[in-house]
C-alpha cells in the first residue's frame, strides 16, 4: 500500500506539490480563523438555585427551605453533585450535571421542579443567573467630578441606568452592582407626637400604603369617544410623603408631617466598598466609598466579541 502511494507521487509530482499547497493554504486560514480563548470555560455545567428569607436564622432556612428544595431537585436527570450552603435569611444549592446535558435544559427542569415545592408564606426560589465561574470578563467603577453626584447619586445611577444599558448587549446574563449607599425615602416619625394625637406606628404605615397607588375608574362617555378615567396617587416627592392624611381629628387633618420628617437619606449599610490604586511613581490612591459592578458573560459565549461590544455600549 505504501510503496503504491510512493510510486503515484513520484508519477505525479506536479498534483501532489498542487495537493500540498492546497492543505497549506487551507491551514492558514483554519489557523486564523480559530477561535482563541486565554481562559478557557473548562467549567462542569450546573444551576444555582438562591432562596433570600431575611430576618430568619441559618436553622430555620435549613429546615423549612434548603431541605424541601434537596428533596425536590434530588432527582433531576443527569445529577452527579448537588451542594447547599444555609445562612442568615440565604439558602444557596447548587447542582452540578455531568456533559450529556444542556444547560438550557438543566435549567428549565429545575424551573418545572420549583413549582412542586412548598415553601414558608412570602418566599420564593429564583434560579441563579446563567453564567460560568471564569464569566466575571469585566470589573468597572463610577466616578465623577461633578460634585452634584455623590456616592448615593452614583449608586441610583448605576443601578437604574448603566445595569440596564449593559445588560442589552449581547451575551450579557448580568450585572451585579456593589457599593455605595442606596436611596431611601424615610418618615422618621416623633413618639412624643404620636402619643398627642393617639395614633400608633401601624396607622401610619396603612395611611401610607393607602395612599401610594393609581387606580383606575373607568370610562366617560363623549359623544363617539370614550375618555378612561383614572387616579393618579403614586408619591412622587418627600412633599407628597408628607401630605399623606393619617386621620381626622375634630375637621383637622393630621398629615405625615404633622408627626415628624420625611427626607432621602441612604439605606443600613452592610458594608463597604473601597478602591486602591498603585501608580508606577509609587504613589498611592484610596477611595474608600466607590460604586462598583461586575459584568457576567453567558455561560459558552466568547469573550473576546462580547468585550468589543461592551466597549462600544460604554
Amino acid at each position: 500500500m505504501i510503496r503504491k502511494a510512493i510510486d503515484f507521487a513520484l508519477a505525479n509530482p506536479l498534483l501532489v506539490l498542487g495537493g500540498a499547497l492546497v492543505l497549506f493554504v487551507w491551514g492558514i486560514i483554519s489557523f486564523h480563523a480559530l477561535p482563541i480563548e486565554a481562559y478557557p470555560d473548562v467549567a462542569d455545567t450546573y444551576a444555582q438555585v438562591i432562596t433570600q428569607w431575611p430576618g430568619h436564622a441559618a436553622e430555620e432556612v435549613e429546615q423549612q427551605i434548603t431541605v424541601p428544595l434537596e428533596v425536590e431537585l434530588n432527582g433531576v436527570a443527569h445529577l452527579t453533585h448537588l451542594r447547599s450552603v444555609s445562612l442568615m435569611g440565604l439558602s444557596v444549592i447548587t447542582i452540578i450535571y455531568d456533559d450529556d446535558i444542556t444547560t438550557f435544559n438543566a435549567r428549565q427542569e429545575v424551573l418545572d421542579r420549583l413549582q412542586n415545592v412548598t415553601l414558608p408564606t412570602g418566599v420564593s426560589a429564583g434560579i441563579g443567573p446563567d453564567y460560568s465561574p471564569i464569566g466575571q470578563i469585566m470589573f468597572y467603577t463610577l466616578t465623577s467630578t461633578n460634585p452634584k453626584y455623590d456616592v448615593m447619586e452614583l449608586k441610583a445611577l448605576n443601578d437604574w441606568f448603566v445595569v440596564n444599558q449593559l445588560k442589552s448587549v449581547p451575551n450579557i446574563v448580568d450585572v451585579n452592582p456593589f457599593g455605595g449607599p442606596t436611596r431611601q425615602y424615610q418618615v422618621q416619625l416623633d413618639p412624643n407626637k404620636l402619643v398627642s394625637y393617639g395614633l400608633a406606628l401601624p396607622l401610619v404605615e396603612q395611611a401610607l400604603i393607602a395612599n401610594n397607588i393609581n387606580a383606575g375608574g373607568g370610562f366617560i362617555e363623549r359623544g363617539q369617544q370614550a375618555l378612561n378615567v383614572r387616579a393618579v396617587g403614586l408619591m412622587q416627592s418627600t412633599d407628597d410623603i408628607g401630605a399623606t392624611v393619617v386621620k381626622v381629628q375634630n375637621g383637622t387633618p393630621v398629615r405625615v408631617r404633622d408627626l415628624g420628617i420625611v427626607v432621602q437619606a441612604p439605606k443600613v449599610r452592610l458594608g463597604q466598598l473601597g478602591k486602591t490604586i498603585r501608580n508606577k511613581d509609587g504613589t498611592i490612591l484610596n477611595d474608600d466609598d466607590v460604586v462598583e459592578g461586575i459584568v457576567l458573560l453567558r455561560k459558552g459565549a466568547v469573550a473576546e466579541t462580547t468585550l468589543d461590544a461592551l466597549h462600544q455600549k460604554i
